[in-house]
């Protein structure tokens, strides 16, 4: 029970590596704020609830301030206290060349990737103080250090999560708070086949993870649980000497691409 005694928010946990990571929370003690724009996320907490667990939905746009201090409220009202805010919320996009990225695209993606964690770190941070400290986790990418083309708005998106985790690590470990990112190599989530163009938008989520495995060093995919794994492990003591760090988890893709 390595988060024994923890109250846990985590955005974007209505599927994917969210959804992986707000069990693998609850089963390790912790007390999860479910945060989702969609109702999926309801079916994460009665999944946690189902297995013994303690969890509540809170609806949540992330792009909104308001709807961040929402769910900080939530949990403070359902628990009492807060001790890890995991921004894993996000939206991906299409490859495409840059000058085919309109403003409007631009501007929603950076308001989830890189606004909505920002509003969101404010807003629970006095919570982190009245708790003697607390642990900002967040899922960045891969494509944020080893940038790919035709990803103009979320790999940028994601550079600036870490840049901003960084700052964070940096001014607030005087009040005892950690702040990681987490970098996922491709990943075996909902998420995965929008990132597809071409012909390949037409293809079968296994088609795509296959298609995917053959260019991972262990011949497969990311799967949410690893994501999630890692997640534990940073938000618990066992990570309390570790701060304004990116943990790649991508199956040593990274170290494939680097031999290429």
């Amino acid at each position: 029970m390595r988060l024994q005694g923890k109250v846990a928010i985590i955005t974007g946990s209505g599927s994917g590596m969210g959804r992986a990571s707000a069990k693998r929370f609850a089963e390790e003690g912790a007390k999860v704020v479910v945060a989702d724009i969609t109702d999926a996320g309801g079916e994460t907490a009665s999944e946690i609830e189902a297995a013994g667990g303690e969890a509540v939905f809170v609806k949540t746009d992330v792009s909104k301030p308001e709807d961040c201090q929402r769910m900080v409220d939530a949990a403070l009202k359902a628990f009492g206290k807060l001790n890890v805010l995991y921004n894993n919320a996000a939206l991906p996009q299409k490859e495409k060349s840059f000058t085919d990225v309109s403003n409007e695209e631009w501007d929603r993606i950076m308001s989830v990737n890189l606004r909505g964690p920002f509003f969101a770190c404010k807003a629970a941070y006095p919570a982190f103080l009245r708790a003697g400290g607390g642990v900002y986790l967040a899922t960045a990418s891969l494509g944020a250090i080893m940038p790919r083309a035709m990803s103009a708005v979320y790999s940028p998106s994601k550079a600036g999560l870490i840049c901003l985790y960084k700052v964070l690590a940096s001014e607030l470990a005087k009040d005892n708070i950690r702040a990681n990112v987490i970098l996922p190599g491709p990943t075996a989530s909902p998420m995965l086949k929008q990132f597809m163009g071409g012909d390949r938008e037409n293809m079968s989520d296994e088609e795509i993870k296959n298609i995917v495995a053959k260019s991972m060093a262990f011949g497969r995919c990311v799967e949410p649980l690893d994501v999630a794994n890692a997640a534990v492990f940073l938000a618990s003591d066992e990570a309390g000497m570790i701060s304004g760090e990116t943990l790649l988890v991508d199956g040593g893709r990274s170290v494939a691409r680097g031999r290429d």
